[in-house]
């Protein structure tokens, strides 16, 4: 993979991560509960109805993440275009730590509360970020 296409897939990442973190947001505005309500029965299968979302505390909790999922999803975008883009080791390893230190706590976090499928959730939005560094080639060193 490319450098170039690298930023592209990191850049779309950023995007879906800001939109995921919204939802939230656009869910208690709208009142349309059953949405994150739903992702929360999802995180804690099987898909029995027993999880909501409706309390106070839950809706704050559910704004704190969303807030940081946003602010992780932009942080991430403009680290790609700026730092990233011109610095690709340094780009990398800022990206690198935000991931990995959200995705060990929110996993962890997630299976001691009994919601181990939201670390198996967690685990593909991760690869989304940390696949493009992965694998893309260094950039060639060009003869002058």
């Amino acid at each position: 993979m490319t450098q170039g296409r690298a930023i592209f897939f990191l850049k779309l990442t950023s995007l879906g991560t800001v939109l995921f973190g919204l939802i939230p947001l656009f869910t208690m505005i709208g009142g349309f509960h059953g949405i994150v309500g739903w992702f929360m029965d999802l995180t804690h299968l099987p898909l029995d109805g027993a999880q909501s979302f409706g309390g106070d505390s839950e809706k704050v909790l559910a704004a704190i993440g969303g807030g940081q999922l946003v602010g992780l999803g932009f942080m991430t975008w403009q680290v790609t275009i700026r730092v990233y883009a011109r610095d690709r080791e340094t780009g990398a390893t800022i990206i690198n730590w935000g991931v990995w230190s959200w995705y060990v706590v929110d996993s962890a976090g997630s299976m001691l509360a009994g919601a181990w499928f939201n670390a198996v959730l967690k685990t593909g939005f991760m690869l989304m970020f940390v696949l493009p560094i992965t694998l893309a080639k260094p950039r060639q060193a060009v003869a002058a």
